[in-house]
Parts: structure tokens; C-alpha cells; sequence
């Protein structure tokens, strides 16, 4: 799972532009971010596979959905958590674990996804 969530996180930093700030975090912290601008990075395992956020994400945070199935990597595209954390995507498919489980065709382009450094970088 750490290999699979590490293959995501790096697709997005390259995507992104933001391979110098991969895994500056050496300690798991809760409330951290993958990537700068508050971007966490959430990878699966199918690429029929939906995003997954929790009932107790931080509503602002921005979440990108990757998936890596047979050493193929897709980035679906992004979302703010709190804007999908809607009752119609509320489900339990593993008994015991419900989330929200969020279709790819609610989340934003990736190509929309500004970072705080292409914010700099464009001075606004």
C-alpha cells in the first residue's frame, strides 16, 4: 500500500511540478499534506475505483484521485473535500468502513488544480 500511495503521490508532484517537495515529511502528522497547497494525493488500486474521502477530512482540503492498475497510472483529477461530501455519494461497499465514495465525474480537471507555487510564479 505505501508503494502504491508513493507511485500517486509522485504522479501528481510531476504533473504538478513539485518533485522537490515529495516526501518532506518524515513523520505521518495528521492534518498534513502531501504537496504544497494543501494537496493530498489519494491513490487505488482499479481504475474503475472512485475517490474515497472521510467523514472526518478537513473540508478544505484539496484531494487528487490517482489510480495504478497493471503499471498503468491515471490522475483522474481533483476535488475541494468539503464540496463532495454529499449524502448521495454516502456508502459502505466493505461493511464497516463507510466514507463517501465520490464518481470521477464530479472531480475537476487536473489541469485546473493551481498550486501556491504557480500562484507565485504568476504573481497573483
Amino acid at each position: 500500500m505505501h508503494k502504491l500511495g508513493a507511485t500517486g503521490e509522485v504522479a501528481v508532484a510531476v504533473y504538478l511540478n513539485l518533485e522537490e517537495h515529495l516526501f518532506s515529511e518524515k513523520t505521518a502528522r495528521r492534518g498534513s499534506s502531501d504537496l504544497p497547497g494543501d494537496i493530498e494525493v489519494k491513490t487505488r488500486s482499479r481504475h474503475s475505483y472512485d475517490l474515497i474521502v472521510q467523514r472526518n477530512e478537513r473540508p478544505d482540503k484539496k484531494l487528487v484521485l490517482v489510480t495504478v492498475q497493471n503499471g498503468t497510472v491515471f490522475i483522474h483529477g481533483w476535488c475541494v473535500a468539503g464540496d463532495v461530501m454529499r449524502e448521495e455519494f454516502w456508502a459502505d461497499p466493505a461493511r464497516g468502513r463507510p466514507a463517501f465514495f465520490v464518481p470521477k465525474r464530479v472531480l475537476n480537471d487536473i489541469s485546473t488544480l493551481e498550486t501556491v507555487e504557480s500562484s507565485e510564479e504568476s504573481g497573483d
